[in-house]
């Protein structure tokens, strides 16, 4: 049976990569949780995180936290893994009996980190707390404001990271940070920090110039390397990325023009949005970047399955362009004034077509884990159900090779 992974990132205040959590199903079929079991679900994900995944690719060197049943950590399944590379969360439903504590006292001495989900404070946790490295607070479901006592004292009685999840907006990052929270999670990077508060500066209009050029037609590269000069950065990326074992050249290519020649003009097009884009985000996470181009990814592949208005170059640039407001800090209709998309691509940004509509939504709820979304009910038992993980995993390799 095909398992399903999607990983959800985790950051420090600093808005700095921390880890990932691992998210995981057994086929689109089995998305609702009735339906499959705890125990079985961590146990193929264990069974299959190192084939046929791979491990450096979904992690990235960082840490992965899996959520794991009271059965799989009395059965001390985590000893499977590494421990240098895996967090053991504990679910919120764990009762913590006299041999719950011993296992979890066994995996600490053993040097596992611990986390406990989804956290309540009761006196009868204190055992578990003592154990771990890491509470995570789900702010949805305990609002910031209710949980600032309780949180108040448990950083003056132990020494523990404090991780906010399901941060949806800035000011909710803002406020936990303020809190003392040490690490957040969900897609509060998602979204614009002050919409539409900021303009389009010179060196950003530059960049999305260089997108205009190369969205038409006709490419005029003496105009794309003209553009591509003035702009050091992309430059040097350009000349690195020509030059480097991806090409497998014996004789570096020294300058912008012979560079342009040999990389071709589909290549070079995928290549200047791309860097272009990271360039865009530069203040903001790297992750928003990458999930950026896994998305562009996503969104390709899905186009050579399912049928649509878009060709599979338009759905990469679309999926590449869906989180630029986030990145620019800026409404989506003023940035694509800037930017000589055609009408349907720039309906398609700003969410009223239907078909790219439908392909995003497929891509947001596999990269979130939201087995619950209705499109893979839909989905299931179509051919593009058992290509989806594949494709994840191809999109995501694309883009850690980029950064």
């Amino acid at each position: 049976m095909d398992l399903f992974l999607a990983r959800q990132p985790v950051f420090t205040s600093e808005k700095k990569l921390f880890g990932y959590e691992l998210l995981f199903r057994l086929g689109l079929e089995n998305y609702f949780p009735k339906s499959i079991d705890g125990n079985t679900a961590t146990s193929n994900l264990l069974s299959n995180i190192f084939f046929p995944f791979d491990l450096k690719a979904i992690l990235c060197g960082k840490p992965g936290l899996i959520n794991f049943t009271e059965n799989l950590i009395l059965q001390r399944m985590p000893l499977l893994l590494p421990k240098e590379h895996f967090i053991i969360e504990v679910l919120e439903d764990i009762e913590p009996d006299e041999d719950l504590i011993s296992s979890l006292s066994f995996l600490n001495e053993k040097g596992f980190t611990i986390a406990l989900d989804d956290f309540v404070y009761h006196k009868k946790l204190r055992p578990m707390i003592e154990l771990s490295h890491i509470i995570k607070f789900d702010i949805q479901a305990n609002p910031l404001n209710s949980i600032d006592e309780i949180l108040q004292k448990m950083q003056s009685d132990y020494k523990i990271l404090f991780l906010a999840e399901k941060v949806e907006t800035y000011a909710e990052f803002e406020q936990a940070k303020e809190m003392g929270f040490n690490l957040f999670q969900g897609y509060f990077f998602s979204k614009p920090e002050v919409l539409s508060a900021k303009g389009i500066s010179t060196g950003q209009a530059t960049k999305l110039g260089l997108i205009n050029e190369v969205t038409k037609k006709e490419l005029n590269l003496k105009r794309i390397e003209d553009l591509i000069k003035k702009d050091v950065s992309i430059s040097f990326k350009l000349l690195r990325f020509i030059n480097s074992a991806y090409f497998n050249r014996r004789n570096p290519i020294n300058t912008i023009k012979d560079a342009i020649i040999y990389i071709g003009t589909e290549e070079l097009k995928r290549f200047i949005n791309i860097v272009a884009i990271s360039d865009l985000g530069a203040q903001k996470p790297n992750e928003l970047i990458r999930i950026s181009i896994v998305r562009a990814g996503m969104c390709e592949r899905c186009g050579g399955v399912l049928k649509t208005n878009f060709s599979t170059d338009e759905l990469f640039t679309l999926g590449l362009f869906s989180f630029i407001d986030a990145m620019l800090d800026c409404k989506m209709e003023n940035i694509l004034s800037h930017i000589a998309f055609s009408e349907k691509m720039k309906s398609a940004l700003l969410g009223n077509d239907k078909e790219f509509k439908m392909i995003l939504n497929i891509v947001e709820g596999f990269e979130k884990g939201d087995w619950k979304n209705k499109i893979f009910n839909f989905l299931s038992g179509k051919s593009i159900e058992r290509k989806l993980p594949l494709f994840y995993m191809d999109a995501i390799k694309m883009a850690d090779s980029f950064f």
